[in-house]
């Protein structure tokens, strides 16, 4: 068979979740198949739009460039130059099915044009990317969103562009991304409140199905170590060092701990000014790292903490931890509390609650044994082998 993966970014220039697990899929399927990858890259010294192409670890990508910002709601998720280039990819390689992981900085269009080329088209929803142009159902000052619509988009679209809107773009954007959404066969959700966002939101429930993130579970390596009363722990955070992350909830409750460590492994920027507060003895900034070594981060960490306050989907990283045999404090929102049992395999806390996050870690502090007690098991992560098949067969039900 013959598969178009189609992503906004792609290892090694990209490497988040959504890309990261693309990459890995696109991995196991190439065992029985031949795999393209058609994503962006952002290189402001060349024309946007011309490409190139590579054979990057037995796949072949086209990496389009793409460096320009958007400026307008409409720049958000449409780009007909976009559309011309993919056009002939698709008609060069001709793929036997199109298999899309994210739209973002591409275009909205690509879903119709591979439908009228006779592709069938799979989406892995990664966020809530199809129904609110942030992605992440949250506000600009950081509050939870209630939920798309005409009224609650349109207060977003305001405080992010200005003056470059009007009503008539919010309602052109929300119907646009219905029609997009009809044109895909279907869309597979890694976790259950995903799904039921988007069946709560109108999108048939024929088109949705559940399927978890799999991974390759040869790479990570188990840790096991048993903790004394007078242990040090080492509580980490690994991803995107940005407020949404719960960054600032984590130092803040952290700072008053006394004889624990703090690394943060992921790139601070231009941020880094502004945290240099929080630094202390025990608070490391180590740096972003690079997911192919992610054992090396994994052996300096005893607790992981995901402090998320949007609604994170499915973090890799929490079973990514899972596999390497250490517990998790997470947030008690979203696909955060579906994949960590409160006492079983870690804990969860209220999100956004300081008070409540420095009490979980300030317990462990206080009695490192509590961690001898909790099972954590890689056998609630899936394999991307178990993963790659059940797509398989996806694919071969919509041909």
């Amino acid at each position: 068979m013959r598969i178009l993966m189609v992503i906004h970014g792609f290892p090694p220039f990209y490497m988040a979740g959504s890309e990261v697990y693309t990459y890995n899929l696109c991995q196991e399927l190439t065992k029985d198949n031949e795999v393209y990858v058609f994503t962006r890259i952002e290189n402001p010294y060349e024309a946007s739009y011309t490409y190139y192409d590579e054979d990057y670890h037995g796949l072949k990508v086209r990496r389009v460039n793409k460096p320009q910002r958007d400026y307008t709601l409409t720049d958000k998720y449409l780009d007909p130059e976009m559309d011309v280039v993919f056009e002939a990819f698709l008609e060069e390689i001709k793929p036997d099915v199109v298999h899309i992981g994210h739209l973002s900085h591409l275009s909205t269009n690509l879903p119709e044009i591979a439908r009228k080329k006779g592709c069938p088209v799979i989406y892995t929803l990664h966020d809530f990317w199809l129904k609110c142009y942030r992605g992440q159902l949250i506000k600009p000052d950081l509050q939870i969103c209630a939920g798309p619509s005409d009224e609650n988009c349109l207060d977003c679209v305001k405080r992010t562009f200005k003056d470059k809107w009007d009503i008539e773009d919010v309602k052109t954007y929300r119907k646009h991304m219905d029609d997009v959404i009809s044109q895909i066969n279907l869309l597979l959700s890694p976790s259950h409140f995903l799904l039921d966002f988007y069946k709560n939101n109108g999108v048939d429930d024929n088109k949705l199905v559940f399927s978890k993130y799999g991974f390759n579970k040869s790479v990570i390596l188990p840790k096991k170590k048993n903790y004394e009363n007078d242990s040090k722990i080492s509580f980490g955070f690994m991803g995107r060092v940005i407020p949404v992350k719960g960054i600032k909830i984590l130092l803040e409750a952290f700072r008053e701990l006394e004889r624990s460590e703090l690394h943060i492994f992921g790139s601070v920027g231009g941020q880094k000014i502004f945290l240099e507060k929080y630094v202390d003895k025990n608070i490391f900034f180590d740096g972003s790292f690079d997911n192919w070594e992610i054992n090396k981060v994994l052996e300096r960490i005893d607790v992981l903490v995901v402090p998320s306050i949007w609604y994170e989907n499915s973090p890799l990283v929490i079973q990514e931890a899972f596999m390497a045999g250490i517990p998790v404090i997470t947030s008690d929102i979203g696909g955060m509390a579906e994949l960590v049992e409160n006492g079983i395999d870690g804990f969860t806390f209220d999100t956004g609650n300081k008070n409540a996050l420095k009490s979980i870690m300030k317990r462990i502090e206080d009695d490192p044994t509590i961690l001898n007690v909790l099972n954590v098991s890689s056998t609630k992560v899936r394999s991307i082998q178990d993963d790659a098949a059940f797509v398989q067969e996806l694919y071969r039900e919509v041909l």
